[in-house]
């Protein structure tokens, strides 16, 4: 293969979390999700989401550059999560993928996921952003955490299965079928 560690950044529901699981599936990598770190965080500390991923800045240091430090270890990772491409550091054998997706087919995939209506789930989605991005330059200094120009791979998934996503990254990774 032509990487050895796998990034991947979006913003809300471009298809992160799916991408992420099917290619651990499929490569057998060991994965960290930011993510997932602050789902469970909110589960285990009975807080939303949102209050999760604004909880602290030291939080939120300590899983970023905590993907600094496992990027920089020499074996296989996949990371999701929306520093991630960033914290890679425009490393050569770093994958860093950015999935974009049409803001309404975004909304339509969170209403769906969360059981509301297309209108609510545009308003919490660009609640979440703004106060993400909000705390990603208060906390890091960082502008645009999906500014293409860190990215080596850029897919739009409005209209893609999981299954065709998953395979657009397997070909960027010369995966052959055998290498793990």
């Amino acid at each position: 293969m032509n990487y050895e560690k796998i990034t991947i950044s979006g913003l809300i529901c471009t298809g992160k979390s799916s991408l992420f699981l099917n290619l651990h599936q499929q490569l057998k990598w060991p994965t960290f999700s930011a993510s997932g770190f602050f789902r469970e965080y909110a589960r285990t500390h009975n807080v939303s989401l949102e209050q999760a991923e604004e909880q602290s800045d030291k939080i939120t240091k300590k899983v970023d550059y905590g993907m600094q430090i496992m990027l920089a270890k020499p074996e296989n990772l996949i990371v999701e999560g929306w520093m991630a491409g960033v914290m890679a550091d425009n490393r050569k054998e770093i994958l860093r993928i950015l999935l974009q997706c049409k803001d309404e087919t975004r909304y339509e995939r969170f209403a769906k996921r969360e059981k509301t209506s297309i209108k609510e789930a545009q308003q919490k989605i660009l609640a979440r952003e703004k106060n993400l991005a909000k705390a990603l330059k208060r906390i890091h200094n960082c502008e645009d955490s999906v500014d293409p120009a860190v990215y080596n791979c850029i897919v739009d998934t409005t209209n893609l299965t999981e299954s065709q996503l998953l395979q657009v990254v397997l070909d960027k990774l010369g995966f052959d079928g055998n290498s793990h």
